[in-house]
């Protein structure tokens, strides 16, 4: 994992893998206490120049990754000796090859609920990379 220095492109991690080929996803992180309405969706206004850089043809495919955490602070995690348990989830999705849009400063965009950012789902994404050259 690296992290690049400065967010001049929407990019806040790059993850990468030893599958051949070595794959890499760019990743842009939000986080959000939105997580009502559509069982389906998680509808989140994105700035409108992080949408215009996540929608661009790149060589390396790049991630909307949603964090939903708790409304209160106190409730995001809890910290034992054994474990450190984390409040909620995290959901991700390409926006590549959506349309530009006219909104000046934001884009309301949807969400799906099951895609779970998980170690098998990461996993599978950097397979599909590796051997199709595609998310």
């Amino acid at each position: 994992m690296a992290k690049p220095a400065v967010d001049n492109d929407s990019i806040d991690w790059t993850l990468s893998c030893r599958l051949p080929l070595r794959p890499k996803i760019d990743v842009q992180m939000k986080t959000t206490t939105i997580d009502g309405g559509d069982p389906a969706f998680i509808r989140y206004p994105l700035k409108r120049k992080n949408y215009d850089d996540l929608t661009l043809e790149v060589s390396t495919p790049r991630i909307l990754v949603l964090v939903v955490v708790p409304d209160h602070v106190e409730e995001w995690l809890a910290l034992a000796p054994t474990q450190l348990v984390l409040r909620r989830s995290a959901h991700w999705l390409s926006l590549a090859g959506l349309p530009p849009s006219d909104n000046a400063a934001s884009v309301t965009i949807d969400v799906p609920r099951q895609n779970l950012l998980t170690p098998e789902a990461l996993q599978g994404m950097m397979q599909r990379i590796s051997s199709e050259g595609r998310l």
